[in-house]
């Protein structure tokens, strides 16, 4: 695992909620069509229905399903490896900071430090030092 790899991660997500957040704001459309009540006097009329556009919002979800998916794969493997971290401590740093997404100061607050390069020192230590397996390849990270 590469630091690299883990920062990647947190802008996966950010990205996905960049586009969740799109298909709010998808264009609308109207049209109108004729018809006529159901009973006596038949009287003709124009009804208006409008909509999100179909033919862009079918196309931004594809896409979040398939990003979403490739973030979701992502993510289970950053969180095996961090399982596999021996040292509680270190597993909370990672946690904190690649899976939840906080900065190093808010890291070094939850560990009761002061000083956010605290985290930061043994986080870089630890990839340093660690000779790690390499991770099955993610179509979101090639």
């Amino acid at each position: 695992m590469t630091k690299e790899r883990l920062e990647n991660a947190r802008h996966l997500i950010e990205e996905l909620r960049e586009m969740q957040e799109q298909l709010q704001y998808l264009p609308e459309t109207s049209d109108s069509t004729r018809g006529s009540m159901l009973e006596h006097p038949y009287i003709k009329r124009t009804v208006v229905v409008s909509g999100v556009d179909e033919s862009r919002g079918g196309q931004l979800r594809r896409q979040i399903e398939k990003h979403s998916a490739e973030v979701r794969q992502e993510m289970l493997a950053i969180e095996a490896w961090i399982s596999s971290i021996e040292n509680a401590e270190l597993r909370r740093i990672f946690r904190l900071r690649y899976m939840e997404g906080k900065s190093w100061q808010q890291v070094a607050f939850a560990l009761g430090e002061h000083d956010e390069s605290y985290p930061r020192r043994k986080c870089k230590k630890f990839l340093e030092k660690r000779k790690l397996p390499k991770m099955p390849n993610c179509k979101c990270y090639n």
